[in-house]
């Protein structure tokens, strides 16, 4: 049983809303994104669904999202919210007893976001943090963005 808030990202380059309530992850995208040639690269779309997780007895009155993206030493904000917690989870809630055998009981939050265009002018990362009451870090992915050019010999063969 985990006893810390933790969560993933998936990235990809579309999220669709189906008519079930269903989410349809387009392009996903599995450790890195890469370009074939020198930068700049540009996505039409590109999107993250974000899933956050956090134990029923983490009290907390705000979630703050960040999504940052590194070019070389340059860092930019591409999304950033606060999000208020209810007051029925902040209701005094037992701590779960791992050698009870109960599950674990977690509050459970997706967010999925979108990108429309992203422009990358060289190589870097996109992150995903949250940060419960501006003070513990969660982390919740990120992504490696990458220009690979071919060598000059694989482009004579042609």
């Amino acid at each position: 049983m985990n006893i810390e808030p933790y969560g993933i990202t998936n990235f990809c380059d579309d999220i669709r809303h189906e008519i079930n309530g269903k989410l349809t992850l387009v392009g996903c995208y599995a450790g890195s994104l890469n370009f074939n040639g020198p930068p700049p690269g540009t996505l039409p779309t590109f999107a993250a669904l974000i899933n956050l997780r956090v134990p029923l007895h983490i009290q907390f009155e705000k979630i703050s999202l960040r999504v940052i993206k590194t070019e070389g030493d340059e860092e930019t904000t591409i999304l950033e919210d606060e999000i208020e917690n209810s007051k029925e989870h902040n209701e005094p809630s037992p701590v779960p007893v791992p050698s009870s055998g109960e599950e674990e009981r977690v509050l459970l939050m997706a967010f999925p976001c979108k990108w429309t265009p992203i422009h990358f002018s060289k190589s870097g990362q996109i992150k995903v943090r949250a940060y419960l009451d501006g003070d513990l870090e969660v982390r919740l992915g990120a992504l490696s963005v990458n220009f690979v050019e071919q060598p000059v010999e694989d482009r004579d063969a042609r």
